[in-house]
């Protein structure tokens, strides 16, 4: 097992800081070492470089080339609020994938040619429902090793996208499309703030269709939100996680930055999740309780909480983005919300993928 740095340790002495429009790398690296920082990468997507130093309080004020510094924080993973067991899933659809309507549309589309980026644990490549669509990824922690997953969680999201194992009734929302691991997140659930800025900037490198984002922290960061703008201004949709907490009126970041598509849970009754947070900022909701997915040693496990909420409706917008490529983010919540199933006594719309895609064949003729 390679190595997972992100550690504690690592975190006091490291800090964030974004560049002045226009700031060279080179001369703004030359004058934060002469201030005892060093520089350990350069995010030129994002404008950004992460630093270290032995004195966390240094100041950057005035800095020449810094337009602000922020310290390194820990993120988790938007936790799930239920462990199923380890099962054998009958060679039928997972109830999510049907209660949106999937699998009406696939004889249409089926996501090929669309990229989905897992900002996650990584993911496990070998199991049967993955191997098909998975085209490679990142280890952020460890650049030399590949974005194996050792914690199951990115591996049961990717599943719930774009599995495609019908013997093991293992399908996803959109299982043609092509999956990439970005693995910013330890064994243990959690990473640094940095790590996901450098995630970011490898999904604008690598021209990323969507982010699959189900994680979430309570603070507002002034970098993350940065590169959240920067990503939405790049046309990539980002489809972010409101939390498990139960919370009525909060959610979680990066959910709740308006640039991102903020998921919330429902259960089998089509009401909102117990745990789903919700309030201000929460645009749809997917199935989220009880969802079965692959999970590591190529098995199958069933898991619930807004991380798996998100998944689908990443799925749905690639299966949207297969049949017009042209479609911006903003233009893609619009359609999920006018094409959203409405609930009873709630507010909030169910994501309805079989609606969404009549409604851009239709526009098509």
């Amino acid at each position: 097992m390679e190595p997972e740095n992100g550690n504690p340790q690592n975190i006091r002495n490291r800090r964030i800081f974004y560049l002045k429009e226009g700031a060279d790398f080179v001369r703004c690296s030359r004058e934060l070492k002469k201030q005892g920082i060093t520089p350990i990468e350069y995010l030129p997507h994002l404008g950004m470089v992460i630093g270290e130093s032995v004195n966390p309080r240094l100041k950057v004020d005035n800095h020449p080339y810094v337009e602000h510094a922020e310290q390194d924080i820990r993120v988790n993973i938007t936790e799930p609020s239920y462990h199923g067991s380890t099962y054998a899933v009958k060679p039928t659809f997972p109830w999510g994938i049907e209660r949106i309507g999937a699998p009406m549309v696939w004889t249409k589309v089926k996501g090929r040619g669309i990229r989905i980026a897992v900002i996650d644990t990584g993911i496990d490549p070998s199991h049967p429902a993955i191997y098909r669509n998975y085209k490679g990824g990142i280890n952020i922690l460890a650049r030399s090793f590949p974005p194996m997953d050792y914690n199951g969680h990115g591996t049961h999201v990717a599943g719930i996208i774009a599995g495609r194992s019908r013997n093991t009734g293992l399908v996803g929302v959109a299982p043609w499309a092509s999956l990439y691991a970005v693995k910013a997140f330890n064994k243990n659930g959690s990473a640094n703030l940095s790590d996901l800025l450098s995630a970011i900037n490898w999904c604008i490198e690598k021209r990323m269709h969507i982010i699959n984002m189900s994680f979430g922290m309570e603070m507002v960061s002034e970098s993350l939100k940065k590169a959240i703008m920067i990503a939405h201004r790049k046309k990539i949709v980002m489809v972010a996680a409101t939390g498990n907490q139960g919370l009525k009126n909060s959610i979680d970041f990066p959910a709740r930055f308006p640039e991102t598509i903020a998921v919330t849970s429902i259960g089998m009754n089509n009401r909102i999740s117990p745990f789903g947070n919700r309030g201000k900022g929460v645009d749809i909701a997917a199935p989220g309780e009880k969802i079965p997915s692959a999970w590591l040693g190529q098995t199958t496990k069933e898991m619930s909480g807004t991380s798996m909420a998100v998944p689908h409706v990443s799925g749905t917008i690639a299966l949207m983005l297969q049949l017009n490529p042209n479609l911006n983010p903003e233009q893609i919540r619009y359609l999920l919300l006018y094409t959203g199933r409405k609930m009873d006594r709630e507010f909030i719309r169910t994501v309805n993928t079989s609606q969404a895609i009549r409604y851009l064949l239709r526009s098509k003729k």
